[in-house]
């Protein structure tokens, strides 16, 4: 390795664990538009969220991968920005949308939940939902997470 990649590195780790740049991502297709994909498929990335976000991005979002038999509910305590909501099973294909889904501003927050255990819920800027027209039962190109083996934790 070069010196100055070298040099680099501690800079890289310090964005890293600032949340600034994801170790692990992915490309999908909602309605044939791509979005860059955080991905939270441990216990600790999954409570993180995007809580204390102060933006995010058209075209981005977070995909939550759970272990098999986990009923999703999703809160927004601490989130400062609204978001949309989409849950998706095993198939990826939408189960359940919320849409324009407003950060919690008092206790007790609202949950948002689904009727059954799902593998994935994806957050993604409010008004996606509408300016994609997504539908219950639309299938979404997860990048063949789906094929991969669910988290454990």
């Amino acid at each position: 390795m070069t010196l100055g990649l070298l040099r680099l590195l501690p800079v890289l780790g310090c964005l890293l664990g600032a949340g600034m740049v994801s170790a692990d991502e992915l490309t999908a297709r909602l309605a044939g538009e791509p979005f860059i994909l955080e991905v939270a498929d441990d216990a600790q990335s999954r409570r993180q969220g995007l809580m204390g976000r102060n933006e995010l991005a058209a075209g981005t979002g977070m995909l939550f991968d759970f272990p098999p038999g986990i009923t999703p509910v999703i809160w927004m305590r601490n989130m400062h920005i609204p978001l949309d909501l989409v849950y998706l099973d095993e198939q990826a294909q939408i189960t359940h949308l919320f849409e324009g889904v407003p950060p919690c501003e008092s206790m007790p927050c609202a949950l948002y939940r689904a009727d059954r255990p799902l593998r994935f819920v994806i957050e993604v800027p409010a008004g996606t939902i509408e300016q994609l027209d997504l539908q219950v039962g639309q299938s979404v190109d997860i990048s063949g997470r789906e094929d991969q083996p669910p988290p454990r934790d």
